[in-house]
């Protein structure tokens, strides 16, 4: 099979064999993956990873194969898969049903093998079946979905919380904005690309601000919120240096949450955070169910978050894209 493998250094398209099934795995013939943030910052060097390895983890396709110990119904489903993999259900974490921090977890197209690969094997407890109504191309959103939803599992909501602001109109901010709204939460958002604060106003943003345009954007952020700043501050950017704006934009006892995975240090002003009582929260992968739901039912948009699809062999291509628009929301690769 045609895989694209980083071997620490650059990513290239070759021939490896289809991956043998264990037992308890399912062979997925993969129909469409996602480029993420964190695929990109693999490839830069930021996030290092072992190598040789296939990366990608927002994996959609159908199943085609299935190990001795999965029931055979499976066979043809329309799934997508979740990303941690080597879950041993027995560690403290996993005893309390937080399988995500499993101690045994690896995570599939970060630590083993990953959707840029004609053919994945996954474990059978990773898949959802997806209906017919989300096309390939959309169920790639569902992982990114699931971590948005994830941001309000971890952060439960107070009477206090009316506001929030959202730093970075990525694929995953706009879907954070999306779920913010159904929230009831009035939304403050920024970016540097108009046609992204376009979009996000589109689904129901009321403030928009371009960092480009605008000097000091906790000012902003406080003439907007009568000087406080917002409740909640969300950092979606994917860029280190935004973290002191985003410190500076919560209001006292406000709350802040980290989904940037770029791999770099960042340093960040802890007496201010110390001083004004900030509360600071982060959150990695999230409830495929509710992600699934929320695309079923139309409550969370994605096609006009997709801005180019690539075939495999094209992956160089599809990441200079990714890296190099503002514009750019999301990327696929298709099968």
């Amino acid at each position: 099979m045609k895989a694209a493998v980083f071997d620490g250094k650059e990513i290239n398209v070759k021939e490896v064999p289809i991956p043998e099934l264990t037992k308890s795995q399912v062979l997925i013939k993969v129909k469409a993956t996602g480029i993420c943030g964190t695929d990109l910052a693999i490839v830069k060097g930021t996030l290092p990873t072992p190598t040789p390895l296939i990366l990608g983890h927002e994996i959609a396709g159908e199943i085609v194969k299935v190990g001795q110990e999965v029931e055979n119904s499976w066979l043809g489903k329309r799934i997508v898969s979740e990303i941690n993999s080597n879950i041993d259900f027995n560690c403290y974490y996993c005893k309390r049903e937080m399988f995500t921090q499993c101690l045994s977890r690896k995570a599939l197209g970060i630590d083993i093998n990953g959707g840029f690969a004609e053919y994945i094997a996954v474990e059978s407890y990773l898949i959802h079946e997806i209906p017919d109504s989300i096309d390939f191309n959309e169920a790639t959103f569902i992982e990114p979905l699931a971590a948005a939803y994830q941001i309000f599992e971890t952060m439960p909501l107070s009477h206090n919380d009316k506001n929030i602001a959202i730093f970075g109109l990525g694929k995953l901010g706009l879907l954070i904005v999306q779920v913010a709204l159904l929230m009831d939460l009035e939304l403050i958002v920024i970016d540097g690309s108009d046609k992204k604060l376009e979009l996000a106003k589109k689904f129901g943003a009321k403030y928009l601000i371009n960092r480009l345009k605008i000097k000091n954007i906790p000012n902003e952020i406080k003439k907007i919120t009568n000087g406080l700043g917002t409740d909640i501050v969300v950092d979606a950017t994917g860029n280190p240096n935004a973290i002191s704006d985003i410190i500076a934009s919560c209001r006292t006892r406000g709350k802040i949450h980290m989904k940037s995975t770029h791999g770099l240090d960042t340093p960040m002003n802890l007496t201010d955070i110390v001083i004004r009582e900030l509360t600071i929260y982060s959150s990695r992968c999230g409830p495929f169910n509710k992600a699934i739901e929320g695309l079923k039912s139309g409550n969370i948009h994605v096609k006009d978050l997709i801005s180019k699809q690539f075939p495999l062999e094209k992956i160089d291509e599809a990441f200079t894209s990714y890296e190099k628009s503002r514009d750019h929301i999301k990327t696929i690769l298709i099968f």
